[in-house]
């Protein structure tokens, strides 16, 4: 026996049921960015934590409190994609090292960046705002040593990890553990 025929206002339901089921699927598939919050920083310089905070319209605020007060807050109209601490410099103080999208004035397209705050005297202050590595950036973490490890696409395509440190201004490239490899190959020797 056929199925029965569906009146056109059952077949309208059934699409417009269809179509929320992939908007849900669509919406709810992108991964949400969550930041470990807060960090505790515990130095010769600060006591308190840092934690990130996502704003309504767009960016985020990094805040610094102390015993339970916040001492200090810088907001950033940009998506976060990466948030981490390390001593980078080697002063003994923790810094903070935030990934962001964003333009630049000699690159006006978004692209992800990295940022390296400072906490000094209990405020925020920028160390690094140089932004840009050696290739496109795709991931950094920090190294309990201070070494910023990333994770760059090159510009034929392929992936690189690369070795970072802090040299009197900004951070300079060491070495890069692989290089013009696929992206199966760099991640591993990224998470490793």
């Amino acid at each position: 026996m056929p199925p029965a025929a569906q009146t056109p206002r059952s077949l309208a339901r059934t699409f417009i049921l269809g179509l929320s089921s992939i908007t849900i699927l669509l919406c709810c598939s992108k991964p949400e960015v969550r930041f470990p919050s807060p960090i505790a920083i515990r130095d010769h310089y600060f006591q308190g934590d840092v934690r990130i905070s996502f704003l309504r319209n767009k960016g985020f605020k990094v805040s610094l409190t102390t015993d339970g007060q916040q001492v200090d807050q810088v907001v950033f109209p940009y998506e976060a994609y990466h948030f981490d601490t390390a001593d980078v410099n080697h002063d003994g103080s923790t810094d903070i090292l935030l990934g962001l999208i964003k333009p630049t004035e000699f690159d006006p397209v978004h692209k992800k960046r990295l940022f390296i705050l400072r906490v000094d005297h209990d405020q925020l202050r920028p160390l690094w705002l140089g932004s840009k590595v050696c290739q496109n950036l795709i991931s950094f973490k920090a190294k309990s040593n201070g070494i910023i490890q990333t994770l760059e696409q090159t510009n034929n395509g392929n992936y690189a990890v690369g070795v970072y440190q802090w040299e009197s201004f900004g951070l300079t490239l060491i070495h890069y553990r692989i290089n013009e490899k696929p992206y199966h190959d760099a991640i591993q020797i990224f998470e490793s």
